[in-house]
């Protein structure tokens, strides 16, 4: 096969690049209505037929793309984990017993409330939003629905609080990834990401206190429903408190800084115990729980679609999701468009907030191409940190720039990696919960806002402690 002789791409061909994607992938998804992974991986193809008419060297887009998805391994293993979790736990009495609980002991005027601030402080705790969201928020999606509350609204409050926590750990890896790239001590980018990270919590806060008096006006009816769904849960389950050995054996393992993964097939084994010596499951049942998920069949509707979720099966489609981002993503770091973009802002000897902005719109464009926050991270922090530095302004800045567009939009991109587990774990779609996921995106509005305005900014040197 006759291969074109490479040639130097100039920026216009990553403009083109670009726009051909990014337009084939909203039009795909907008107005074809095309499956996520079917759209991305036609963008995808786009883009690499391009980058080969333009002499990139099939050779070097197979090694990024096989090195991408070697990137997405760990995530995927992780998503079927969760899947094998939620199945074997619903059928184990786990998760019908902590459902059981918080239709006791919660309202639905405050429901909203308690589930952001919990899932805040187990992520500030455990330093991971993965964990949480597979632990605690698949349990307050049950409850909210026993409660009445709209899988949107719950989905919203329980994004915002484990992003929340997620962003603020110390324990996060994104927390030590984003300061540690940009060479900046970690409490000092804590504390700096407050300014972007409090206000829009706070917001967040008020308006679920607000929608939370709305859903009061109901509570009559909701009441009668919960006191059904827990009288159901009793008929059909073996409920105690062993039946939470699963969680707790999770939790142990994370706050011990257990890897994700050997914590959550600890769960799994665990669910297999207590599903074996408390339900009388027998192999048969605990094999389809952990392939296809538990099919629940109380005779009470509201029940059976409560319970009937979870399984290895369920996971496959979010799997080809971030397989499909891979190939995206691929074609952009083939073609270098990234160290080019960097190069072009670099040349134009930009002031410290053109940069700083600069960098915000750069590293927003590459998250939503690659979904990655390890990816942009590690490639994008050490090539803009000697530019942010040259332009006047610390890097504390720009380690919060990372965060506030990696971190927390990180749930809101369908296709990105943790986008993708957020939806399929918590089972609504993001563009349903996207608008009460409140943090999401009023921290990428404060954080442009401190970028034009100078307020919050720091100017380089100003504090010694920013360094390691």
């Amino acid at each position: 096969m006759l291969q074109k002789k490479p040639k130097k791409l100039t920026i216009y061909h990553h403009a083109l690049l670009l726009f051909l994607a990014v337009g084939s992938l909203l039009y795909g998804i907008v107005a074809l209505d095309l499956p996520t992974a079917i759209a991305l991986i036609t963008s995808g193809s786009i883009a690499m037929g391009l980058c080969l008419l333009w002499g990139v060297g099939w050779q070097k887009i197979e090694e990024n793309l096989f090195a991408s998805i070697h990137a997405m391994l760990t995530p995927i293993l992780i998503l079927m984990c969760v899947g094998m979790m939620v199945g074997i736990w619903l059928l184990s009495g786990t998760i019908p017993s902590m459902v059981s609980i918080g239709l006791k002991s919660l309202s639905p005027s405050f429901f909203l409330i308690v589930a952001c601030l919990s899932c805040s402080v187990m992520s500030v705790m455990a330093g991971t939003s993965w964990g949480t969201l597979s632990t605690i928020g698949v349990a307050l999606m049950g409850v909210a629905l026993g409660l009445g509350i709209p899988p949107a609204y719950a989905a919203g409050a329980i994004v915002t609080g484990t992003f929340f926590g997620d962003k603020l750990s110390p324990l996060s890896d994104t927390t030590v990834m984003a300061s540690a790239v940009c060479g900046v001590n970690i409490i000092t980018h804590i504390k700096h990401m407050l300014y972007t990270t409090m206000p829009p919590y706070l917001l967040a806060l008020a308006l679920y206190l607000w929608l939370g008096s709305d859903i009061a006006t109901n509570t009559n009816i909701v009441s009668n429903d919960a006191s059904q769904i827990v009288m159901s849960l009793n008929d059909n389950f073996n409920l105690s408190l062993f039946t939470l050995a699963p969680p707790l054996a999770v939790f142990a393992c994370i706050l011990l800084r257990k890897p994700v993964l050997p914590s959550f097939f600890v769960g799994i084994v665990t669910g297999i115990l207590v599903a074996l010596i408390f339900q009388g499951s027998s192999l048969s049942q605990m094999g389809t729980a952990l392939s296809s998920g538990y099919k629940a069949d109380t005779g009470f509707s509201m029940v059976d679609e409560m319970l009937s979720r979870g399984g290895l099966q369920s996971m496959m489609s979010t799997v080809a999701v971030l397989i499909a981002a891979a190939i995206l993503g691929t074609p952009f770091k083939s073609a270098g468009t990234l160290d080019a973009a960097v190069q072009l802002l670099a040349r134009r000897n930009a002031g410290k907030k053109k940069v700083l902005g600069g960098s915000m719109a750069l590293h927003s464009v590459a998250f939503l191409l690659t979904g990655s926050y390890y990816v942009t991270f590690s490639l994008l922090g050490p090539l803009l940190r000697p530019l942010v530095e040259s332009s006047g302004s610390d890097a504390r800045n720009l380690s919060r720039i990372l965060e506030d567009t990696g971190t927390t939009l990180s749930p809101l991109v369908p296709w990105g990696v943790t986008g993708a587990f957020t939806a399929a774990t918590l089972g609504v779609a993001t563009a349903d919960f996207f608008i009460y996921a409140v943090l999401c995106y009023m921290t990428i509005i404060f954080s442009f806002f401190y970028v034009i305005s100078g307020v919050t900014l720091v100017d380089a040197d100003a504090d010694s402690a920013t360094r390691r």
